[in-house]
């Protein structure tokens, strides 16, 4: 480290200054370039000097999300701290538009366009602030830990005031972003109001304490992440995780599930939910569960597995003539085939496999949702190779009509005590998805080990309420459909074909 200002003679006091600094930064040894997140701001503007002291290339990146209408303009102050530093400039452009949660819109958006590895300016301050923000999200040890110091966040070390210092002393005029006082968004108001008020309490200053806490639980936090590897050898065996204490069995579960969801929606860890959540699958007392990003955790055969929601593997039918001649009695109201009785039943052997595998275990209840799943519930009760149970409700949001009211009715209820048994829903179709949430609800309150829903139909476009569904048959156009079960004023059910409907809407 040399403490020398590339392009800048300084005073004594500026010399003294920097050196001091970069005592308590970690940008690591080597002489490899610096890649220094840049948005021209204080605490980035004082990390990009600090890199160039130290004597190695530099290369500022700017990201211009376009939230603020003149935030085009900070490029320019970044390309003339470059000129300063003897930097080079990469300038990068993202669209965020008008995300609810901006803040971490723009954090992914930022992510996806700057290098691995690239350093930002959060110091000591925004540590204190991360932790807090951890804890009000309900966060564990793990959380606690906020960043880690090192090449990535290499002014950790460093107070907001200090960085400020560094502009102040050196002339430079950083960018000022007026959003940074917007105290809708959580980290300006812990900022704003949470430490103060922290500070008036304790009589000290919160920050360096919060810091030493996020040291602390970084550092045991390592450890607990060494003793799960050693104890739990395979994650995903549920055997193995329910012989370990259940902090290790929890540090093992995070880990597998960070490293799994780093390569399908995020590289965030799951949270402290997500993990009870997840025990209760590793313990029995539910069999799956939902994670961040649509993902499904299963326990099938003593294993866990992630999986994709099962809506990505739907197959879209469309309608088709097909050279099967409709009853006469039906026909001047059915339009072409949409879906063959063939088709049905090679798709509903494959979903009773499926069930089967998944349920090897606990056997489900399954639940039919009449009149429409009749025929599919029959078929798919002997396509699955368990000892399952059927029991039937019937519920009510179309009438004789071809458009759902939207307003559910239970017409009949269950017979069956649901307390910690695992309840598969069968239905026949899914369009806006008011009557399936109502039911999720009224048979959750019944307090089973878990619900899933098997559709054999889904109206694209056509949900008003998003839905996951564990197990499903076809994607179909928003159309209105008779056939296999589904009736327009109760006719129709018994063709073994589903057709379009192009009678009247009340026959």
């Amino acid at each position: 480290m040399t403490g020398e200002l590339p392009g800048t003679s300084g005073s004594l006091d500026t010399s003294v200054l920097i050196e001091d600094l970069l005592g308590r930064c970690t940008f690591g040894s080597g002489a490899s370039t610096i890649a220094v997140a840049c948005s021209g701001g204080p605490d980035s503007t004082a990390l990009a000097v600090l890199a160039a002291s130290t004597g190695r290339p530099v290369v500022l990146h700017h990201v211009d999300h376009g939230i603020r209408p003149d935030s085009g303009g900070d490029i320019a102050v970044v390309e003339g701290l470059a000129k300063r530093l003897g930097a080079d400039v990469m300038a990068h452009r993202v669209e965020v538009g008008s995300a609810s949660n901006l803040e971490e819109t723009a954090r992914r958006a930022r992510r996806a366009v700057l290098p691995a590895g690239v350093a930002t300016g959060h110091t000591m301050d925004d540590q204190a602030e991360t932790v807090l923000i951890n804890l009000l999200r309900g966060t564990g040890i793990s959380g606690l830990g906020a960043m880690e110091p090192g090449p990535r966040h290499p002014i950790l070390g460093l107070r907001r005031s200090e960085t400020h210092a560094v502009c102040e002393q050196l002339d430079l005029e950083p960018v000022h972003d007026e959003s940074n006082a917007d105290t809708e968004i959580l980290r300006n108001d812990v900022r704003a109001r949470l430490l103060p008020l922290l500070g008036e309490m304790s009589h000290r200053d919160p920050v360096p304490l919060l810091a030493r806490l996020a040291r602390h639980a970084r550092s045991e936090s390592e450890l607990l992440d060494d003793l799960a590897a050693l104890v739990i050898a395979d994650p995903q065996e549920v055997s193995d995780l329910r012989a370990a204490p259940t902090p290790l069995a929890l540090r093992s579960l995070r880990a597998w599930l960070t490293e799994t969801r780093s390569t399908e929606v995020s590289a965030h860890p799951p949270t402290t939910a997500e993990l009870d959540r997840t025990m209760a699958v590793v313990e029995g007392r539910a069999r799956s569960t939902e994670l961040a990003g649509g993902l499904r955790l299963l326990r099938t055969k003593g294993r866990l597995r992630v999986e994709q929601p099962a809506t990505g593997t739907l197959r879209r039918v469309e309608p088709k003539a097909i050279d099967r001649v409709a009853p006469a009695w039906a026909e001047k109201d059915l339009g072409d085939i949409l879906i063959s009785g063939d088709a049905i039943r090679d798709r509903v052997a494959e979903l009773g496999a499926e069930i089967t595998a998944d349920y090897a275990e606990n056997p489900p209840l399954l639940v039919c949702v009449l009149k429409g799943a009749m025929h599919f519930i029959s078929d798919l009760s002997r396509a699955i190779e368990l000892p399952v149970e059927i029991d039937f409700m019937a519920v009510s949001s179309y009438g004789s009509a071809t458009k759902t009211s939207g307003v559910v009715r239970i017409v009949k209820d269950l017979d069956a005590d649901l307390t910690d048994r695992h309840v598969l829903v069968v239905e026949d179709i899914v369009d806006s998805g008011l009557t399936l949430n109502y039911l999720r609800k009224y048979l959750g309150a019944r307090k089973p080990a878990s619900i899933e829903v098997c559709a054999l139909l889904i109206k694209e476009g056509e949900q008003r309420v998003e839905q996951v569904l564990r197990y499903t048959g076809f994607t179909i156009p928003p159309t209105f459909v008779v056939g296999y079960g589904l009736d327009v004023a109760e006719r129709f059910r018994n063709l073994q074909d589903v057709y379009t409907y192009v009678g009247d809407e009340t026959p």
